[in-house]
């Protein structure tokens, strides 16, 4: 313990960052929204559902809240300005889907648009909500997955030697996979 040094609690997410960064669509009444969000969890297998920690005061929690509805768009490094702009501009102010010239693609199953040219996407349903301290918690259910083929293997998952996932540390702070450890038995 001598070579640990104690931490502001409230710096608690640095120490389980760096993560997946996200861009997160929802649409709902004429309106579409896109946000840059770390905070997603797998939850279940089965049935495949996921965790979506967001703002209660944005935009794209309002929307979700009203459609029940997202998408999750895996991105790669090339998207690094696209997810810092999405992070930090409120689409309650500005259109950051028009802004950032993102091409939407219609999901087969749910009212809400993926982003031409990520990595993966996830079509999403809410099954349940909770609000905790100013963040909603959203419960939802997988409903359709697409990944880009030379990049995934059912078997294994990503190729890390190929997939460069793009994850977030802190602030303006990214980072992608740079070495895979393959433990051996």
């Amino acid at each position: 313990m001598s070579s640990l040094v104690s931490i502001d609690v409230e710096d608690y997410y640095k120490v389980l960052h760096p993560r997946p960064v996200y861009l997160i669509v929802s649409s709902c009444d004429g309106r579409t929204n896109v946000a840059s969000i770390a905070w997603v969890s797998p939850v279940n297998d089965d049935p495949p559902v996921v965790a979506l920690a967001i703002n209660k005061d944005t935009l794209t929690s309002e929307l979700i809240s009203k459609s029940g509805v997202f998408t999750i768009n895996v991105v790669d490094e090339s998207k690094v300005s696209d997810v810092w702009v999405a992070g930090t501009v409120s689409g309650k102010e500005i259109d950051k889907v028009g802004k950032l010239g993102l091409k939407l693609i219609k999901s087969r199953t749910i009212d809400a648009p993926y982003i031409d040219g990520c990595l993966a996407y996830l079509g999403c349903k809410v099954i349940r909500s909770l609000e905790i301290n100013g963040v909603n918690l959203y419960i939802a259910k997988v409903l359709e997955v697409y990944v880009r083929k030379n990049l995934f293997d059912p078997r294994y998952g990503w190729n890390l030697y190929r997939a460069k996932i793009l994850m977030h540390s802190s602030g303006r702070c990214f980072t992608i996979p740079g070495k895979v450890i393959i433990h051996r038995m």
